[in-house]
């Protein structure tokens, strides 16, 4: 089968070759438009169940090797079966400080209302998520010998105390809108 040749009809093939590839051009400059009113609305995290929310974290190394993390964990689940509290764990990988603040203001920004940070490693970040977060409590677990941070609750003693006041500071946490 043969195409026309004629210098007009070229033209004329080549003219709507231009406007189709416009044409698509513009489509696709138009679709990708950036504005304010395009974009789609943020997600922020909701809380339906209207709950307050008490999350346990720290390196997963340092975590793993302390006798008082289970023990702990198990009391603010606990807590959770008593009172109208919602329960979490994160323990990433974080080996300084500078790594485990990204961590703690994400659980801020969760509307973690009680941050429990277990190692001196996110003990170390807590005074400077803390004045981040005016809204949040936060709770650095040590051990004996382990510095304590500034400007933040600290607890100490045996696995049974650690673990018996994380539970009375979770089960003490005002209702929502209070």
């Amino acid at each position: 089968m043969m195409f026309p040749t004629s210098p007009h009809v070229r033209w004329a093939l080549g003219l709507v070759s231009a406007l189709t590839v416009a044409t698509v051009v513009a489509l696709l400059t138009l679709g990708t438009d950036d504005t304010a009113d395009n974009r789609p609305a943020p997600v922020t995290p909701s809380n339906i169940a209207g709950r307050r929310t008490a999350c346990l974290t720290g390196d997963t190394t340092e975590a793993g090797n302390r006798t008082d993390t289970s023990t702990i964990w198990a009391a603010l689940q606990e807590a959770s079966q008593q009172g109208k509290l919602n329960v979490q764990q994160l323990f990433p990988a974080a080996t300084t400080a500078d790594q485990a603040l990204p961590y703690l203001a994400g659980l801020a920004a969760q509307h973690c209302d009680l941050i429990v940070a277990v190692g001196p490693t996110f003990g170390q970040a807590l005074n400077a998520a803390a004045k981040a977060n005016p809204h949040t409590s936060f709770v650095a677990v040590t051990v004996e010998g382990q510095p304590s941070p500034s400007g933040v609750a600290t607890i100490t003693g045996s696995d049974t105390d650690k673990a018996a006041e994380v539970r009375r500071q979770a089960l003490a946490l005002p209702s929502p809108g209070h």
